[in-house]
Formats: structure tokens, sequence, C-alpha cells
């Protein structure tokens, strides 16, 4: 059976920069001023961004005791509340009461304090960092072991499933990795309430103290890793921030966990550091189980290690993940597209399809890669299958597992390519004589034949019947089929202030039936800004017209105005 490694989706939320602590190595700290506080509708603005990409934690974070520092209370005092603690309770409910499980670091707290936070936290973390007295600390409280040590006990005496882990380069000794370790253990032991202990490299930033500090090399954190899996009980996951680490070379060694990786917020505490995509995830994993988790570990909700008023919505989340499922990725996939990835399923009525970041142009002879364009098309094939399902047209589409990846019906794919155009345009206006942009008299459908050492040929109907492709039954349906797509689709288009000119579509077998497959996206259409005139498809990339990506969000912007792009 292959190792399992899991992940949770989130969004970051800095509630405030400002912090009683000076750590020497800290990008985090800021003065109080406008904009310290991050506000209540900007909150509630990235929480539901993140409820709609998908993610399950809503990861809040703050500097510790920010109170204690001049200046900063008026600002929090503003919107109405007179502590960070009573703010960060009060925007927890928000998340919950949007469908996102809140997990808060905030530093050292009492057990008092803890336990009012427990009732709208499904988890919580601090860091212990190291056992060891560093002069990285010298000017923080906060970072005194004995005081994060006599925290994360309270946390296992109150239950509450907990998340620490070491910070390494920042002035520790190897000696003093295994104590940290050790003591980490030895909680666990006693208490039963670490889920996850993070192993987190120190990367220098520039305008601090220890910005000429080499921090921990790829081989000690290799060394950290191996010692954790000897040191710590084997129910506690062992973590890497995928972001900050060379993973790839740091898995093996015994990484179980990559933490929260989140689709809408940047690393705040890293921002130089961007977080991976899930395609990279993937990548990265091969050989391993991917598996997508809550922020509350499923040993803790079987005990019922939570407040009951986050039981319907970890019920539901748990739901969601169960749904997406769990990625098992092959050394190969089935197939490889231009711009896409079909794996095999756990269901063998099923395939997983992963929307690339890749995109091509003339068969092949361009050839980029855009960060989010995967998702984006992912989104656009979501919404249209949908769509067209509730217009009686059947598709392949069964459900989304990731934001860049489906979950469709096996077909027996027809190697042919329908393309159904409204105004003359692309190749149409090189073979026939006829000036782009005339708008046709009625709509004209034409099919290839799907080869490309051919060149995707444009074959006729006889063919396809001589070629025993289809019958004439199946031709005479997939043409009604293509033809009511661009009836609903020209429709809505036009809603949106975009006319479509003309698309590509693909279809296949299964128990009988024709469905439509492959994609409805950007990637398959020629649109047009109705006002305009301006291209807002892969034209924009073919022929260098400007920011393909920016093209794709303006779409997704005017026809799920409410999405995240």
């Amino acid at each position: 059976m292959l190792p399992v490694i899991t992940y949770s989706r989130n969004v970051f939320l800095p509630l405030t920069f400002v912090c009683r602590n000076t750590c020497g190595y800290c990008i985090f700290r800021r003065p109080p001023g406008e904009g310290c506080v991050l506000s209540p509708d900007e909150v509630k603005r990235i929480l539901r961004r993140g409820a709609e990409a998908g993610c399950t934690e809503a990861l809040f974070t703050f500097g510790e005791h920010p109170e204690e520092v001049n200046g900063f209370l008026p600002w929090l005092e503003k919107f109405g509340y007179t502590s960070i603690l009573e703010y960060c309770y009060a925007m927890a409910e928000e998340a919950i009461k949007i469908g996102l499980l809140p997990h808060t670091n905030a530093g050292i707290m009492t057990a008092k304090e803890m336990k009012y936070l427990s009732e709208v936290n499904a988890s919580m973390g601090l860091m212990l960092e190291t056992t060891a007295v560093i002069p990285a600390h010298r000017n923080c409280p906060g970072k005194e072991p004995a005081r994060r040590i006599a925290m994360i006990e309270e946390a296992g005496r109150l239950q509450i499933p907990f998340t620490t882990g070491l910070l390494l380069g920042i002035g520790e000794t190897r000696s003093d990795r295994r104590e940290s370790l050790e003591v980490i253990a030895g909680l666990h032991r006693r208490y039963d309430h670490i889920q996850e202990v993070i192993i987190q490299n120190f990367c220098p930033k520039p305008g601090t103290e220890m910005n000429a500090f080499p921090g921990a090399t790829l081989q000690d954190i290799q060394e950290t890793v191996r010692m954790a899996k000897e040191i710590l009980p084997p129910d506690i996951a062992i973590q890497i921030p995928p972001n900050l680490a060379d993973a790839a070379k740091v898995i093996p060694c015994g990484i179980t966990d990559l933490g929260g990786i989140s689709p809408v917020t940047i690393d705040y505490v890293n921002p130089e550091h961007p977080w991976p995509a899930l395609e990279e995830l993937r990548a990265l994993t091969k050989g391993y189980l991917l598996k997508e988790r809550l922020c509350i570990y499923p040993k803790y909700i079987r005990r019922g290690w939570f407040h009951p008023r986050l039981r319907d919505c970890i019920k539901s989340l748990e739901h969601a993940v169960h749904m997406r499922g769990t990625f098992v990725i092959p050394a190969k996939p089935l197939y490889e597209g231009k711009a896409k990835s079909v794996y095999s399923s756990e269901n063998p009525d099923e395939l997983i399809v992963v929307f690339r970041n890749d995109m091509t142009a003339f068969n092949g002879v361009k050839h980029d890669q855009f960060t989010d364009k995967g998702r984006l098309n992912a989104t656009a094939s979501e919404f249209f299958m949908r769509m067209l399902e509730t217009e009686g047209i059947p598709t392949h589409f069964v459900r989304m597992s990731a934001p860049d990846t489906m979950v469709v019906r096996r077909l027996e794919m027809i190697p042919l390519e329908v393309i159904v155009r409204n105004i003359a345009a692309g190749s149409m206006t090189k073979k026939y004589p006829v000036d782009e942009g005339t708008v046709l008299d009625r709509p004209v459908v034409t099919i290839d034949y799907k080869d490309d050492e051919r060149g995707d040929p444009m074959i006729n109907d006889d063919l396809i019947l001589v070629f025993h492709i289809l019958n004439a039954e199946e031709l005479t349906k997939v043409k009604e089929m293509a033809l009511k797509v661009n009836k609903v689709l020209r429709g809505f288009f036009d809603e949106c202030g975009i006319t479509l000119v003309d698309f590509k579509l693909e279809f296949g077998k299964s128990a009988g039936t024709i469905y439509l497959g492959d994609e409805i996206s950007m990637d398959s259409m020629r649109l047009w800004d109705k006002v305009t005139g301006e291209s807002l498809d892969k034209d924009v990339y073919r022929f260098d017209k400007g920011d393909v990506i920016t093209a794709y969000r303006n779409v997704l912007k005017r026809i799920i105005p409410d999405a995240v792009v």
C-alpha cells in the first residue's frame, strides 16, 4: 500500500501584524498605524473567497499580545473590540457561518484564553521553535522556552487538538533540536493532543538582524525530519512547509503532511515564497497517496475534542473532502494532452482530469506556462458543463475534486473535433473566401479528424460513416448536440457582453449514450468583447495581443461574478 501524505486547503488571515516580540529574524511584525488591523469586511471577503475556492480552514494568526504595544488599541477599538482575542473570536464565528473551520496561532495564551477561543476553533497551534535560549529571542518575552512548553502542556489538559514545531537555523544546535523533539514527544505521551509537528527552516530576510545568518541547510532539514521520525510517537504527523524547503528531497526522509496550502492568500510570514499549486503538490508526491484533511484530524473528531457549535461545520467539510477524494498519482498519466493530464481513478468508471498551466499554439510550436491558467479553465469548464446538463445535454462531468481537477465519467472518446462557427475567423478565413468578422447566415458545423501527425484534417460525413467512426444516427445526434450547445452558450454569452465566435467540442460514448466530453473553456472557444471587439481567448496568447491570464479572468468575472479569479 502506498504511504499517505496529507494537506489542507486554507486561507491565511493575519488579523494584525503588531506584536510585542521583536525576533531577530522576523518581517511579520509592523508598528501600529493605518491598516495595522485587518478590517471585518476584509476578513469576510477573504473567508468568502476561501469557501468559493474549496478551502476548509481559516488560519487566524497575529502578533503576540499586540495590546502591549503603544498605539495599537485605538486601531482595534475603531472596529468595536477591546482585545485581539475578542476580535479573533468574532471573526472565527464568521468563518464558521461561511463554512470554514478556524485554526488560531495567537502566541502565548493562558488556559482561560485558550478555553475561550476553543469554543470557535477546531484546533490551535504554537511553535515551540527551540528549547534553547538564543540571541534571536532576546527581546521576545513570549519566546521563553518554558512559557511555550507550559502552554503546549495546558492545551493538552484542555483537550485541544494542537500543532507545534521546530524552527531550524536560528542559532540552535543539533542537540537542541533533539531535546526539543523529545520535549514534544513527552507532552504528547502525557496528553495525546499533538496532531502534527512542523519542521520549518528559517529563511533569512532582508532588513532583519539575521539577514546574513546562514539558516538551515538541506542536510539539516533532512536530518531533523529523520530525527523526528525516530523520536516522535507514530500518530504525530511530521510536516514541512513545501514552499520553504526542497520538498522533493525532504519528503522521503519521513514527511507525512504538507500543512495548509492556500489557493487564495499568500504566506504572510514568508511572502517571498509562494504556495505550490495543487498540480505541483501532486508532482512532488508521486508514489504517495495525496489526501486532503481538515485542520482537526480524524482521531480528534472521533473523540469529540471540539465544541458542539463546530459539529455541523465539521460534518459538512468532512463530506466535502470525502467527495473530492484521495489522489493516487501514478508515475505516468493515462493520457497527456497539450494542457491536460488524464489519470485513472479508484472507481473504474471514472477518470481524473488535471487542467495544467501549459498553453500551446500552432500545434505545440509555441509553448509556455502561466500560473493559475489550469484552475481558470477548470472553473469555466465546470460552470458550462453544469449549465448544459440543466439544458438536457449529457456531459462527462461528475464533480470537482480540486480547483484544477475534475472527476469525469470514463468514455470511449470519438476521434473527432466538432467545430461550431457563428462568425468567420481563424482558419476559416484562410481556407475560404470570407473576411474575418463576417457574421454567418446560420451556425456552421465542421468536423476534423483528431490526428496530430496528419494535422487534424477536415473530414466529411461520408468518410465518418465509411471509416465506421460513427453510424448515421450517432452522427446526426452529435451534430444536434453541438448546435444545441451553441444555442445555449451563444445566448448566455450575449447577456454577458461577449460574442461567441466559434468553439470546439469533443464527444464520447458510454453504454450506448453519447456524452459531451473534454472541456469547454477559454482554451476551446473564440470570444470577442461585444463593444470593443478585443479577443478574450487563446488568440491573446497565440498572436501576442496582451496578457492572456487577464483576458481569461475577464471572462470568468463576467460569467461567474462571484467566482475567485
